[in-house]
């Protein structure tokens, strides 16, 4: 069974579980975490075993234990109901720990980032723009690729993610300068030529004029040839980290980030890592 045989029964069953009373952000979430998996099968894979077997081992790599385990058993759930469970073999639910999250260092992001600035052809300005939202803004790859144009404030002096899963999520960002010049060429010199008479409002798009996925940025972060992995959320540990370092009311974090108040140590402590360089500073700081 290939993708699109899977995505027609997927809207099916979820029409059948809205007309039984499901909530509206269950269904969400069925519909993210199987369709994570599907992007990744994309059109020439087929469901077995084995594939989904490689599916969760490369999915580990960038994601947390408790991410993988909640596409494994909306997956489960979603091929139960339809009858073809056993397309999974006897794969188990994920367990262990999460592989040890890190942010780009400076020389990692001067790096990558004057590889994106030379390349000055139409997909190269639209890379330099998603790599500069999802660095100075902490926006998720599945955020970015739910913007819309309308999205974008009047003068480029803000941004607002609109498709968040909860009302935290949901929130308005000051623009950097350098993301509004980047967004500014992208708009410009880029997306009128990728758009090519198609009417698409999404702000990033493909060749052709259709929406990004987040595994088509996941694609393309994957082909730049730099001497280490470049990830979508790593962007995100980045910002993160960035602000903690400059000692951003937490507060504050937690709004940029679109964190429920509630959560908010607990998920500042986990996407903060600083060197022993920062440390270091730190301890000068306190003392001096």
């Amino acid at each position: 069974m290939k993708k699109e045989e899977l995505e027609k029964r997927l809207e099916n069953w979820l029409a059948v579980r809205q007309a039984e009373g499901l909530k509206e952000t269950t269904l969400t979430n069925y519909r993210t975490f199987v369709s994570i998996f599907l992007s990744w099968l994309g059109e020439d894979r087929e469901l077995t075993p084995s594939s989904f077997a490689r599916f969760l081992t490369e999915y580990r790599l960038t994601h947390a234990l408790a991410s993988t385990q909640a596409v494994f058993s909306a997956v489960r759930i979603f091929l139960t109901a339809i009858g073809e469970v056993d397309r999974l073999g006897g794969i188990k639910r994920p367990r262990g720990e999460s592989p040890a999250k890190q942010a780009y260092t400076e020389e990692e992001l001067t790096t990558l980032f004057e590889l994106l600035k030379a390349n000055k052809s139409i997909v190269g300005r639209r890379d330099l723009a998603i790599a500069s939202v999802l660095l100075y803004l902490g926006l998720r790859a599945g955020e970015v690729c739910s913007l819309q144009l309308d999205d974008l404030g009047t003068k480029l002096e803000s941004l607002t993610v609109a498709g968040g899963k909860t009302r935290h999520a949901r929130r308005t960002i000051p623009l950097v300068d350098f993301v509004t010049n980047a967004l500014t060429s992208y708009l410009r010199r880029s997306r009128p030529k990728l758009i090519n008479n198609e009417e698409c409002t999404h702000l990033f798009i493909g060749i052709g004029g259709k929406p990004l996925t987040r595994n088509s940025i996941a694609l393309m972060l994957g082909r730049k040839n730099v001497p280490f992995k470049v990830g979508a959320h790593k962007f995100r540990h980045t910002f993160i980290t960035r602000h903690a370092l400059a000692q951003t009311n937490p507060a504050l974090i937690g709004q940029l980030a679109g964190w429920s108040p509630r959560t908010l140590v607990q998920q500042i402590a986990r996407y903060t890592h600083p060197n022993i360089q920062d440390l270091a500073v730190a301890q000068q700081r306190a003392f001096n």
